[in-house]
């Protein structure tokens, strides 16, 4: 399956990550676009934010 966005559906307004020596910041219930291009999320960074919950066992991120 191929996956073109990744959605925060965290209950804060924003979420910034930073993986290596990217930083990427999110909005609530906002979409950023995985790829290569600039200020898009890198695939293999999608796919490891998206395993990512919180205290109460939630996912914080959706791929789509």
């Amino acid at each position: 399956m191929k996956y073109t966005t990744i959605t925060y559906v965290g209950k804060n307004p924003g979420y910034t990550v930073r993986i290596e020596s990217k930083t990427y910041e999110f909005e609530w219930n906002k979409s950023l676009a995985i790829g290569r291009r600039n200020e898009e999320v890198h695939f293999d960074h999608a796919k490891r934010i998206s395993k990512w919950r919180d205290k109460r066992g939630k996912r914080i991120f959706i791929l789509e």
